[in-house]
């Protein structure tokens, strides 16, 4: 049995485990990709130590730190269906009659990005429809795009793609734009973009892949098909609690709720990083609050 299983390969994970394995505790981390969400994110300039990096260099600079512990804490590359209570124990299910047992767990899995729902966006998924525009903007050079969104995410989607797109729409459902100023600069000092506000995506067409995207003006009434090759989608993200939706208080956005030392109603059971209610979605925030929650965790096990 392990002192301590932390699910979630991210920041919060991460650095959950390397806390952990310090205080010589007996540590399983489980994820399905090393290193997270921190993968999809572009240029980084507010990680404390590095003037500017960007997620695939942080992701393998916090997975080799990891590795400094590979004696202290086993990794197990998978992902957990369902964790449960037998008696005062978690037990990990992995879906194939695996499993493993914890004396507690920290939960880091964060988000997943949230879908728009619209007719087309599944039909197309990887035919031109994106989540990611650090992965995917490449692919998409000298061709005509639109990025759905209006907030930071969508605005760092637009950024990437002006370095290989020949025209850039930005689409928002508001009346205005709520990214940061400095993202927005960047955006309107850039001739390739088009922002289009109070525009609600109806649906994305084509044949074998992305051709159009239709959308309703909302203050005319008016609908517009726009000719596009692409359709980034970045509306936010929902939290990944599916395995403990029935074992851990939830808000009502569907996030764990946690206070800021990774405590939830369930003893034994902490959380930390973007799948809690953390009011800040950042890189720096989840990493200290996987901190948090791993001392929590040693002080819990000490009191035990």
């Amino acid at each position: 049995m392990y002192d301590v299983a932390i699910v979630g390969y991210g920041p919060a994970g991460i650095t959950a485990a390397i806390y952990v394995a310090r205080r010589r505790l007996k540590t399983l981390l489980v994820g399905e990709l090393p290193g997270g969400e921190v993968l999809n994110s572009g240029v980084i300039e507010n990680w404390p130590g590095g003037a500017t990096t960007d997620g695939v260099t942080l992701a393998q600079d916090m997975i080799k730190h990891l590795q400094n512990h590979q004696g202290e804490v086993d990794i197990v590359q998978g992902k957990v269906q369902l964790i449960r209570m037998e008696g005062e124990e978690f037990i990990l299910d992995y879906g194939n009659e695996k499993s493993s047992q914890a004396k507690t767990v920290i939960y880091a899995t964060g988000r997943h990005p949230r879908e728009l729902g619209v007719p087309g966006e599944k039909e197309f998924k990887n035919l031109g429809v994106s989540y990611c525009a650090t992965c995917d903007a490449p692919l998409f050079n000298d061709k005509t795009v639109a990025v759905v969104g209006g907030g930071n995410t969508g605005a760092e989607a637009v950024i990437m793609l002006q370095n290989f797109a020949k025209k850039v729409y930005f689409l928002h459902i508001g009346q205005q734009l709520a990214a940061d100023a400095v993202l927005l600069e960047n955006i309107f000092d850039n001739k390739k973009t088009e922002v289009i506000v109070s525009a609600k995506t109806l649906k994305i067409g084509g044949n074998k892949s992305v051709e159009g995207l239709e959308y309703e003006d909302l203050i005319s009434g008016t609908k517009r098909m726009l000719p596009v090759e692409g359709v980034f989608v970045a509306i936010g993200a929902t939290p990944n609690i599916a395995p403990v939706k029935d074992l851990v208080k939830l808000n009502e956005w569907g996030a764990i709720v946690a206070d800021r030392y990774g405590v939830t109603n369930q003893a034994g059971f902490f959380a930390a990083g973007d799948v809690t209610n953390v009011r800040d979605a950042q890189i720096v925030v989840a990493a200290g609050h996987g901190c948090s929650a791993a001392l929590s965790a040693g002080d819990y096990i000490a009191r035990m």
